[in-house]
């Protein structure tokens, strides 16, 4: 944050100068337009008035380029401070041990945008406007005192006016917002439940609650409006009653023997200038508070991460897949109770183990740790003897896949997803990978199959990015796979998909670990983790038989270049 500074500051002086530069352009161009008079008029040159008619377009053409430049400069400094910002925030904010790194890579992404909005929105235009408010000052005051005098006055009274009007409308629109927001979810929730509305007989109550919230937004939006509009008219009034009132303060001056030259023409420009910044200063102001505050959270947590010693991050070999959790410990900050106690499991290649118990035990938490993203209080996972959270992540990745509950899915081609984002994916360890999460039908429905782009137009429902999101999980043949409810999204017969496919990889000596309410998958492990308030509980079960289908089992064992060749 420290080496931005400078960048900044240049930046920032640069705009200051463009933006000094193109205010003096109305008045150079008004003293333009008083030359036709003094020299045009009297001699009837042509010469002389063509001459100021190019000088006069060439001074309009500079003054709109330097504001057009102004604004690009502060659009590009913006820019540049997002992206020199965001590659260390983000691993600063999944680097932390002690928070959600969700949460806290989510809080830093708002923090870079609100610096960069900042920089680039209306509060830069505005400090770097008010920053030329003392030149303007002593502008006026070369001219002279009562120039001065006045046009501050003036921008006091625009700033007081800016002030009240957004104090005035922001009230308004917040509450018209939640209004709005309140009926979306009316409405939603309504589509969501229409057979249970319909069968209930609860529309009538829902629709009079809807016009309700409804009724209740539109008179805050009528509100904020009207303030809106006093306050610009206010504004328009103010502005034109400075302007007149310069040329009044420039004849009193004349009148008591001063000479000011072009001193009116002076006033009245410049004090509109002074004005200008002021017009909308309450929106600046709150802007600028949480600017600063965003760039304070920013600095707090790159600053932890350059105090915080080097994570060790090594490239390990995983020649079996063995997992050993010894005694993890969670408890969050600032949370009176551990979430993880003491929990224990000793995983062997090929074995599969159910995490239960009831929700908010820490099922998904668990996985976490183990994967090495979330950091335990006490104890430690090892894989094949080595520490899950000091392994080099996209080493671990080759030999750990996982399905997180919510299945979210970048934008890239389907074989690129399934192949976690490599830009020449492996089509037939994709091939095999979606054959063993039963997702090869899913994908040749779609309009290009595996070359299909999952980038928003394409609505696919939740099973359907669940069973893609699978497939990803168990690309590569990875030696432990960690499944947050894989069935959660599924029916009856993607469940017994994802039964084949966790049996599928028993066979092949892969270790698998994952938590789900569905008892019948449960009942599929080998050994039960269940998790409770007080502790857990780990229970063998009976041994099953599970029904694999041939071809899934030779996928699940047979070399990548055999399948490849077939």
């Amino acid at each position: 944050m420290a080496r931005l500074g400078p960048e900044i500051a240049a930046a920032v002086k640069l705009a200051a100068l463009l933006g000094l530069i193109g205010a003096l352009g109305p008045f150079l161009l008004v003293l333009l337009k008083t030359q036709v008079y003094s020299l045009v008029l009297p001699t009837a040159s042509m010469g002389t008035a063509w001459g100021l008619a190019t000088g006069f377009a060439i001074g309009a053409v500079a003054v709109v380029a330097l504001a057009q430049l102004r604004d690009l400069a502060l659009v590009a400094i913006g820019n540049r401070l997002a992206r020199r910002l965001a590659v260390p925030a983000l691993l600063a904010a999944s680097e932390r041990r002690d928070a959600d790194p969700a949460a806290t890579t989510a809080q830093a992404l708002h923090d870079i945008e609100e610096v960069r909005r900042g920089v680039t929105g209306t509060l830069c235009a505005f400090v770097l406007d008010a920053v030329l408010v003392p030149s303007f000052l002593l502008l006026l005051a070369w001219f002279h005192w009562a120039f001065a005098l006045f046009g501050l006055a003036a921008a006091l009274l625009a700033l007081g006016l800016g002030v009240l009007g957004d104090r005035l409308t922001r009230q308004a629109l917040i509450a018209s917002n939640q209004a709005a927001a309140q009926g979306a979810r009316l409405v939603s929730d309504a589509v969501r439940c229409a057979e249970a509305v319909e069968a209930h007989g609860m529309l009538p109550a829902l629709v009079r609650r809807w016009a309700g919230t409804l009724g209740l937004g539109a008179d805050r939006l009528r509100r904020a409006q009207a303030g809106a509009r006093l306050t610009d008219a206010a504004m328009t009034t103010l502005q034109r009653l400075a302007g007149s009132g310069a040329m009044v303060v420039g004849a009193l001056v004349v009148l008591q023997g001063s000479d000011i030259g072009y001193g009116i023409i002076a006033g009245s420009l410049l004090t509109g200038q002074l004005m200008a910044p002021f017009a909308h200063a309450g929106g600046s102001l709150d802007e600028a508070a949480a600017a600063r505050a965003a760039w304070a959270r920013l600095d707090a947590l790159l600053r932890a991460a350059d105090a915080a010693p080097p994570r060790e991050a090594r490239d390990y070999p995983c020649p079996e897949g063995r997992l050993s959790v010894e005694r993890v410990t969670l408890v969050h900050p600032g949370s009176g109770r551990a979430l993880l106690r003491d929990v224990s499991l000793e995983v062997a290649p090929g074995e599969v183990v159910a995490l239960a118990g009831p929700p908010g035990t820490g099922k998904s938490t668990l996985l976490r740790v183990i994967l090495g993203v979330q950091g335990a209080t006490a104890g430690a996972v090892y894989l094949d003897g080595h520490a899950t959270a000091h392994w080099e992540r996209g080493s671990l990745a080759r030999f750990v896949g996982y399905l997180p509950q919510d299945p979210v899915l970048p934008a890239a081609s389907v074989a690129s997803v399934i192949a976690r984002l490599d830009p020449r994916p492996d089509m037939a360890a994709v091939l095999r990978a979606a054959r063993l999460a039963d997702a090869e039908q899913l994908v040749a429905g779609l309009p290009h199959g595996f070359a299909t782009r999952l980038d928003g137009t394409l609505r696919l429902s939740m099973g359907q990015r669940q069973r893609i999101a699978l497939a990803r999980a168990v690309f590569g043949g990875p030696r432990l796979v960690l499944l947050d409810e894989p069935s959660a999204w599924l029916d009856e017969a993607g469940e017994a998909a994802v039964a084949r496919m966790i049996a599928a990889l028993s066979a092949a000596g892969t270790a698998v670990i994952f938590a789900s309410h569905r008892e019948a998958l449960v009942a599929q492990a080998m050994r039960r983790l269940t998790l409770k308030e007080a502790g857990w509980a780990l229970a063998a079960l009976p041994s099953r038989t599970l029904p694999v289908p041939l071809p899934a089992l030779a996928a699940a064992r047979a070399p990548a270049r055999l399948l490849g060749a077939a």
